[in-house]
């Protein structure tokens, strides 16, 4: 199959061999069929690239997918797959799948073989912020496609103990907790997630605790840190690993309408180069901070609940005015934690509404368990049309 890595200099590349997820797959007895849409290099959130252009939302094609993984949540939520699997940086599983309406989780990370998934070797996996995982228009379909997404991985992981969510701890944040550049939550997304936090709380008869760490503001600062920390670089890569890209230069040929890049590339170039850096110490000082206390927190059946993403489905090109608000998922990636995307309906204009459930790491079967509730308790994906 084609391997283009949304780059027009791929556009005819075929990957040598199925990465190694997709080998697991095979095994188990599914049947790939069809590569669908990215950004340019799954480094945007929305799924846009100059070899197969925009992907448009099932639920309203004016609107975005979210990315990176968009093709693969808008098809899945379409009917036009039961499941597929996406890569999650910075939310890429989650925020399509939160979109369009159905289920995606991000597992813990380092434990899913990235070979051939992304231009990382298998030897990056555990250092990695990427990592693959099931997206699904039903929440009984995660389980069964994690342990076969877990086979030949290094770390074990308890998919098996059955969770009773009754004898769970919630908690939830609200927001971003004061990130200025990010947009405020819509009063229904908020809802959506206060309706689950009630819902929670009847079921084990225990009001779940309101967080607001002091430090989850800088979910980006952090985030955007470790993301120049992988072994990949922007830069080389988007010559396909043939030189490097000036960033000035493609600036002055991206207006002149001369440049083979997108504009989310070369955003992101500018504020490679252009902007200061994070300091290191700084930046593990706040990881240690807020993994510290979550992890008291949570413990062992601990599961906090949060917006998937400020705002419901944007129209085309509108992440361009609101580029940090994938924050609400980027910052999970960088806890290194599992994260399950859960569909909490439609809101007034028929667009998905949803929450993610987050857990310590290696509790992945617990923020799986709370979206196999949530979808019984508020019916999970609607289909985007009438069905038979």
């Amino acid at each position: 199959m084609r391997h283009t890595f949304g780059l027009t200099l791929r556009a005819h590349e075929t990957a040598p061999d199925d990465a190694e997820v997709i080998k697991s797959m095979r095994r188990a007895g599914a049947i790939p069929f069809v590569l669908t849409n990215i950004p340019e290099l799954n480094m945007w959130y929305e799924t846009r690239c100059n070899v197969y252009g925009q992907t448009n939302n099932p639920y309203d094609t004016n609107r975005t997918v979210g990315g990176s993984s968009g093709g693969e949540s808008s098809l899945i939520s379409a009917c036009g797959s039961p499941l597929g699997i996406g890569t999650d940086v910075g939310g890429s599983v989650r925020m399509p799948a939160y979109f369009c309406g159905i289920f995606g989780h991000k597992p813990t990370s380092g434990m899913i073989n990235l070979q051939g998934l992304t231009r990382k070797a298998a030897e990056h996996t555990e250092m990695s912020l990427t990592c693959p995982g099931p997206i699904c228009k039903h929440a009984e379909d995660l389980l069964p496609t994690m342990k076969v997404l877990m086979q030949g991985s290094k770390v074990e992981l308890d998919l098996t103990t059955k969770v009773d969510v009754a004898k769970l701890r919630f908690f939830y944040i609200e927001d971003d907790c004061g990130d200025l550049r990010v947009s405020p939550i819509q009063s229904d997304q908020l809802n959506a997630l206060r309706k689950a936090v009630k819902y929670v709380g009847e079921l084990t008869g225990v009001p779940p605790k309101k967080l607001v760490p002091s430090k989850w503001k800088y979910g980006y600062k952090v985030w955007r840190y470790l993301i120049t920390q992988e072994p990949e670089r922007l830069a080389w890569e988007l010559t396909n690993r043939n030189g490097t890209v000036c960033w000035w230069w493609e600036t002055l040929r991206f207006f002149t309408g001369t440049s083979p890049y997108t504009l989310p590339s070369i955003l992101r170039l500018i504020d490679l180069n252009v902007f200061p850096k994070e300091n290191p110490e700084w930046v593990k000082e706040v990881l240690e901070s807020l993994l510290g206390d979550l992890k008291r927190e949570l413990g062992d059946n601990g599961v906090l609940l949060h917006p998937t993403h400020p705002t419901t489905a944007f129209y085309h090109n509108a992440a361009h005015l609101r580029p940090w608000n994938f924050t609400y998922t980027s910052i999970i990636n960088a806890l290194k934690l599992p994260a399950t995307q859960i569909p909490m309906g439609l809101n007034s204009k028929g667009l998905p509404l949803g929450v993610q459930a987050i857990a310590n790491p290696y509790c992945d079967r617990l923020t799986i368990a709370v979206a196999q509730e949530l979808e019984q308790a508020f019916g999970g994906w609607v289909p985007p049309f009438k069905t038979i």
